[in-house]
């Protein structure tokens, strides 16, 4: 039986979720002797029944460094996971590692998982989807939402900004006229070991929240914005109400609560935003629009196409949004700043090519060598000032940043044919982006 070691050394929120791909794919690890590094304030967060929690966790970093196994992987995001996964013995590591001050992480998906620190402003795959295609499974083995009998609402306060306590308190009240036979109650009242597939949660996207609705509960999440699936339970049958910066109102939010528990169909035309989860493509959790989106949704949808071509190899096919102004703006405005990303990079590639000839030379002109790494150097900052000052482009310029600098190329020869390729992977990554902004601006009603 293989040995397989686990850091996951962030906040109880990726803890939970690791615990539950651990979970769902138990069949898959029955050959593996597990071993979960963790930190002790996460686990008491999560040692309340809400998942279940293996037998083999531990705290210790010492009790890890003097074992010996055959896989290690570290889902963590936190920078002192990356010298500890350094020091531990493993025949292959999955993960960040940090060698010799050099910052290693041998596989995609982990380069992914790292762009989360840089506070993209919407979480584009559900944390479970991540964890899982870093581990290797490639199915989800989550049921059909069949819709339910709700009994109970569990009920938590929004922040007043977008949700005034005089509507939160008429929202109240109107549930209590309408449904006089559901039950209100507060998420503290809830046992997570019983049956919750008569829960309906209400409120924010919390811990807790997602604690109930990953035991059975259905999820009503109102947020300021669209966030994307973050804190989000992961499966159907979950609906996202956005504020898009504005007001919530009771009677709009009890017109929309009708068509979640009364189960009407469509729920009509409402002020604020609507999404509902759905696994209806191979790559795990999305966020479909049921009305007038959020301005940021068209990035996201674009986004999910590139990175399932870019992490997975394999193309998605989303229904696209006819785009409202302030949509068609920002995505203007996107495209306008990949235009000049992807000329800069011509100069790059224009560079490394010289670079590469010179390198393959009998004999090397090193004023010619200095003035072109000058210039991939000046191209890196211009690089990173864009990628900081674009939030909707961060996360594709922070990967391929990852990526660039996984390069162990012994001489200079190897160094720049590493360059060569990652560059040119990235600018046509870049040139993919522009093309789904471009087939978003100019079909209202098309299929990208």
């Amino acid at each position: 039986m293989k040995k397989l070691l686990i850091i996951q050394l962030d906040e109880a929120y990726f803890l939970f979720e690791t615990l539950l791909v651990l979970d769902h794919y138990r069949d898959d690890l029955k050959n593996y002797s597990l071993t979960l590094l963790v930190r002790e304030e996460a686990l008491k967060q999560v040692q309340d029944g809400s998942c279940p929690v293996p037998p083999s966790i531990t705290s210790s970093i010492d009790h890890v460094l003097n074992e010996n196994f055959d896989i290690s992987v570290n889902l963590s995001l936190s920078e002192n996971s990356w010298a500890i996964h350094n020091e531990v013995t493993s025949s292959k590591k999955l993960g960040a590692f940090k060698n010799d001050g050099q910052l290693v992480i041998p596989d995609h998906w982990s380069s992914f998982l790292l762009t989360l620190k840089s506070g993209s402003p919407f979480l584009t795959f559900h944390l479970q989807d991540i964890y899982k295609n870093i581990l290797g499974f490639r199915s989800f083995p989550h049921p059909k939402e069949e819709k339910k009998q709700i009994q109970k609402i569990s009920m938590t306060l929004c922040n007043t900004q977008f949700f005034s306590a005089s509507e939160q308190e008429a929202f109240i009240k109107g549930i209590a006229h309408r449904y006089p036979r559901i039950q209100i109650i507060d998420p503290s009242e809830v046992d997570f070991v019983e049956d919750l597939n008569h829960l309906l949660y209400i409120g924010p996207a919390t811990l807790t929240s997602l604690k109930l609705c990953e035991g059975g509960a259905q999820g009503l999440f109102l947020s300021k914005q669209f966030q994307g699936l973050n804190l989000l339970p992961h499966g159907e049958g979950h609906f996202l109400i956005s504020a898009q910066s504005k007001h919530l109102l009771a009677k709009d939010l009890l017109s929309f609560l009708d068509h979640v528990i009364m189960n009407k169909g469509e729920s009509g035309l409402l002020p604020f935003s609507a999404y509902q989860l759905t696994e209806e493509n191979l790559f795990g959790c999305y966020l479909k629009s049921l009305n007038g989106s959020d301005e940021q949704y068209p990035i996201y949808q674009s986004q999910v196409v590139l990175w399932n071509y870019v992490l997975n190899l394999f193309d998605v096919t989303l229904d696209v949004i006819k785009c409202s102004p302030q949509q068609e703006k920002i995505l203007a405005e996107q495209s306008d700043v990949l235009n000049k990303i992807i000329r800069l990079y011509d100069y790059a590639l224009t560079s490394i090519e010289t670079i590469h000839q010179e390198a393959k030379a009998q004999t090397t002109n090193s004023q010619v060598l200095i003035g072109h790494m000058n210039n991939l150097e000046d191209i890196e900052k211009v690089s990173d000032q864009i990628s900081r000052s674009h939030i909707y482009l961060r996360p594709i310029l922070d990967y391929y940043r990852i990526r660039r600098g996984q390069n162990n190329g012994s001489n200079l020869l190897e160094q720049a044919q590493h360059s060569l390729i990652a560059y040119s992977e990235e600018q046509q990554a870049l040139k993919a982006l522009l093309e789904l902004f471009t087939v978003t601006l100019n079909k209202k009603e098309a299929n990208i």
